[in-house]
């Protein structure tokens, strides 16, 4: 079913396919959703759902033609956004899930929806595909986070990237988020070493230690960063759980808690790491 949210998972453009594609493109995404009011955003909707259907028919004459304008360059920002979110929707090609990653690093932050974005992301790496390009575009955004009602639980920058990032093997952004953290803000700079402790690799531990007393950085990173490296207590009843698992049951539980977006799930991952810190020493 379509979403109909301009900021979601909404589709391409209002002309049809006599010209080429990239011509159609350019003509349509022209604007900045953010810059929309809600009036011109409902506007939008009925070419759009028109589009959809026409393109969800025909995947098989269109998706080339999307694929290529996906890899050039010179688009408006959003279209790699909805163009990324519509190849995502319909296939299931890893070469195209490589491609939808690689591809939403050309999309602006301020047009993307910070949950769908999130989640999205989070399925890619679950999947087996190298997010971190994309994923560390949060960095910029000391206010990138979602809500989750249902929940009553705040998805923050640093819980964003951590969903983002831990799913995959650690080799692949371990060192991006070193070489990126002294150029960070504040705020990301704690989100670098939330997704490191989560990590408990001796590059990142390395890290977090020499942020504890680093007297170039704030008081609050400082601080955080030796929250982070005394929160590794496993308390009693926490203890008497984990006793039932061994360590391969540890892992899988952790892996399932990246899947899902929830307090209860963000638990799951916080003393799952703390065991592994515990039992395993920083890898």
């Amino acid at each position: 079913m379509h979403i109909r949210l301009l900021f979601g998972f909404v589709l391409l453009s209002t002309l049809g396919f006599g010209q080429s594609l990239k011509v159609e493109i350019d003509n349509v995404y022209n604007f900045k959703p953010s810059k929309l009011s809600k009036a011109e955003q409902q506007a939008k909707f009925p070419a759009m759902d028109k589009l959809f259907d026409k393109i969800k028919n025909d995947t098989a004459q269109y998706f080339p033609q999307l694929r290529s304008e996906l890899i050039a360059n010179g688009h408006n920002p959003y279209f790699y956004y909805d163009g990324s979110a519509l190849l995502f929707t319909f296939s299931k090609s890893y070469a195209d899930k490589q491609l939808i990653a690689k591809t939403l690093v050309k999309a602006d932050l301020d047009d993307l929806n910070p949950e769908l974005y999130t989640r999205m992301l989070n399925q890619l790496a679950n999947e087996g595909v190298d997010v971190t390009a994309a994923a560390l575009k949060i960095l910029s955004d000391d206010k990138f986070s979602f809500f989750i009602p249902q929940h009553v639980f705040t998805f923050d920058q640093g819980y964003a990237l951590s969903y983002m990032l831990l799913p995959q093997k650690s080799v692949a952004y371990v060192d991006e988020l070193i070489s990126s953290f002294k150029k960070a803000s504040p705020i990301a700079q704690r989100s670098i070493i939330m997704v490191l402790w989560f990590v408990y690799s001796c590059k990142g531990d390395a890290l977090i230690n020499e942020a504890m007393n680093d007297q170039s950085l704030t008081k609050e990173v400082r601080d955080f960063a030796k929250d982070a490296m005394a929160h590794g207590k496993v308390e009693k009843a926490e203890a008497n759980y984990v006793k039932t698992l061994d360590k391969t049951a540890l892992e899988n539980l952790r892996s399932e808690a990246l899947k899902r977006f929830s307090n209860e799930a963000v638990g799951e991952l916080d003393l799952t790491t703390k065991v592994l810190r515990r039992d395993t020493g920083c890898r």
